[in-house]
């Protein structure tokens, strides 16, 4: 199985906005996350820096298949191929100023080499355009700047199952006396 999108996008921001794994931890043994995936019970912001986090927020299929291949050396297989578009959202906080000036890094953290090199390596496109929002005063009297920043991402999945097509099977029969006869090598045409 593949990388999860949402871990890709996050080391593709950590990475391009320059970003340590973590701040270290607050008086209370806390971690302090820079770029994480939404909604893995961890505390927001416990520092007044720049933490992100990334999530889907839809995902739809427009593409489902499946075929039957033969290989070269006779095994029968079924391929079953899903194309997906992800809508995402990254969220950029922090107490400071860093969200305001820093929230567009985001967008073109998406197009950048790293990111280009990551979706050739799993398998999926990033959309080039994003919409941002600011939401800073959703949490009502905390001073926190907050951008919200939308795309689509696009993913291709493949499982390859090995099957036995119907002349693999041992075919039996009952005769009479109730005694079984192997009947697989019977040729129907004689």
């Amino acid at each position: 199985m593949r990388k999860p999108i949402e871990k890709i996008l996050v080391d593709i921001i950590k990475h391009e906005l320059n970003l340590p794994d973590t701040y270290g931890k607050t008086s209370q043994g806390d971690v302090i996350p820079t770029v994480i995936i939404y909604s893995q019970n961890i505390k927001l912001f416990n520092t007044d820096k720049l933490q992100i986090t990334v999530r889907s927020i839809g995902i739809n299929t427009y593409s489902n298949r499946s075929e039957f291949v033969t290989s070269a050396s006779g095994a029968f297989s079924e391929v079953q191929d899903v194309n997906q578009q992800y809508m995402m959202q990254v969220d950029v906080y922090s107490r400071n100023n860093d969200a305001r000036d820093r929230f567009w890094e985001v967008t073109a953290a998406l197009n950048s080499i790293y990111a280009q090199e990551q979706m050739d390596q799993y398998n999926f496109k990033i959309g080039t355009i994003t919409r941002a929002n600011n939401i800073s005063g959703i949490d009502g009297g905390s001073d926190i700047n907050r951008y919200s920043i939308t795309f689509n991402v696009l993913t291709h999945e493949q499982k390859i199952t090995n099957i036995d097509y119907y002349d693999k099977f041992r075919v039996t029969a009952d005769d009479e006396g109730g005694k079984f006869a192997d009947i697989s090598n019977y040729n129907i045409s004689t």
